[in-house]
């Protein structure tokens, strides 16, 4: 379950301790695009694309140590079962480890961009509609697996369970979004309807 709620996740919350000056050691979270592969190829690495100008970025890329909650709520799967959000059965994962920042050099820099690119393709743009924002690729190298998914508690699947199982890889029924992209000074507009 905890590959597959990953893999069909389109973003998480990364939670992360804060180290600006204004938030010095305060629990801090952000909602990033992830990804883990390509729609037909689950790797179970899940990666993100962020601006170094990003304060949560400069703040993850110091301390290291995050976490990356997701969850079925962010399909369609848990409002047609009628499972709010915090219901157990809408299955959620969090896993815990160390952010890592991915070299231009490092092959898995190309691994990153082709399942960010080929799952949010509007990042591709990002670097020409906001230009100077330096984009680059992150991992998060997994240490530990938090798995609800249903009344009863939590499990803790093994590093070794999790990365050799086989999520089913057909795409989940999501809610559609129409969007229109605009740029007005240097900002990106995203316009839903």
């Amino acid at each position: 379950m905890s590959r597959y709620i990953v893999h069909q996740s389109d973003w998480a919350t990364l939670a992360y301790t804060g180290n600006q000056s204004f938030m010095d050691g305060m629990p801090m979270g952000r909602v990033y695009s992830v990804s883990d592969g390509t729609i037909n190829n689950s790797s179970g690495v899940p990666y993100i694309m962020a601006s170094p100008m990003d304060l949560s970025f400069q703040d993850v890329v110091k301390t290291k140590k995050c976490s990356l909650v997701m969850s079925l709520a962010q399909s369609d799967y848990c409002k047609k079962k009628i499972y709010d959000p915090e219901d157990p059965r809408c299955a959620q994962v969090t896993l815990t480890g160390e952010f890592i920042k991915l070299e231009k050099n490092d092959p898995e820099w190309n691994v990153a961009k082709e399942a960010l690119w080929t799952r949010h393709p509007v990042m591709r743009k990002w670097h020409i509609l906001v230009p100077g924002h330096n984009w680059q690729f992150a991992k998060i190298t997994i240490e530990h697996i938090t798995l609800l998914d249903t009344f009863g508690g939590r499990k803790y699947p093994s590093l070794e369970d999790y990365f050799n199982a086989t999520p089913n890889l057909e795409p989940m029924p999501k809610s559609i979004h129409h969007s229109v992209i605009t740029i007005k000074k240097n900002v990106i507009i995203d316009d839903e309807y």
